[in-house]
């Protein structure tokens, strides 16, 4: 009868190490654009992320309001790439919310007790001006936050 060999392979777990910045909502008191983005959620009560990027690049186009995101526009598509990650910090420190019927975001009781308790136009110069504007630019991005509940809500997700 063969012998089994000794040699058995061994297997070892490998750990892998990464490093990620934390943020609170400290840091988020000193950032102009996320507590921009706080009140701008919080005006529209609940928006697609789709609706907040076309949104923030009317308040550039139409109404001459930057709030500091840098805008790529492609054909008939318009690119943020800092606003995921300022949307991402707002969900990890709890003051965002997606709802999971339409897929909009929206204030957390946590976000709007930090909004009352910030003042947010001390840090942010034209606030006023930007939620006004938001205010008048919410009837064209409210078609592009429907398409999205639609996509949501459908039974058959592409």
């Amino acid at each position: 009868m063969p012998e089994k060999s000794s040699t058995t392979q061994q297997k070892t777990k490998e750990l892998k190490t990464f490093s990620a910045q934390i943020i609170t909502q400290d840091h988020i008191k000193k950032d102009k654009r996320k507590l921009s983005l706080l009140n701008i959620i919080k005006t529209c009560d609940e928006i697609s992320e789709k609706g907040l990027i076309y949104l923030i690049a009317m308040l550039k186009d139409e109404k001459g309001l930057n709030i500091g995101y840098t805008i790529l526009k492609m054909g008939t598509r318009v690119i943020i790439r800092e606003l995921q990650e300022d949307i991402r910090a707002l969900l990890y420190t709890s003051l965002i919310e997606v709802n999971p019927k339409n897929k909009k975001l929206r204030l957390t009781s946590i976000g709007n007790e930090f909004l009352d308790k910030v003042s947010p136009s001390e840090v942010v110069e034209n606030l006023e001006s930007i939620l006004k504007a938001v205010e008048e630019l919410k009837p064209k991005i409210l078609p592009l936050d429907e398409e999205v509940a639609l996509i949501a809500s459908s039974p058959t997700k592409r």
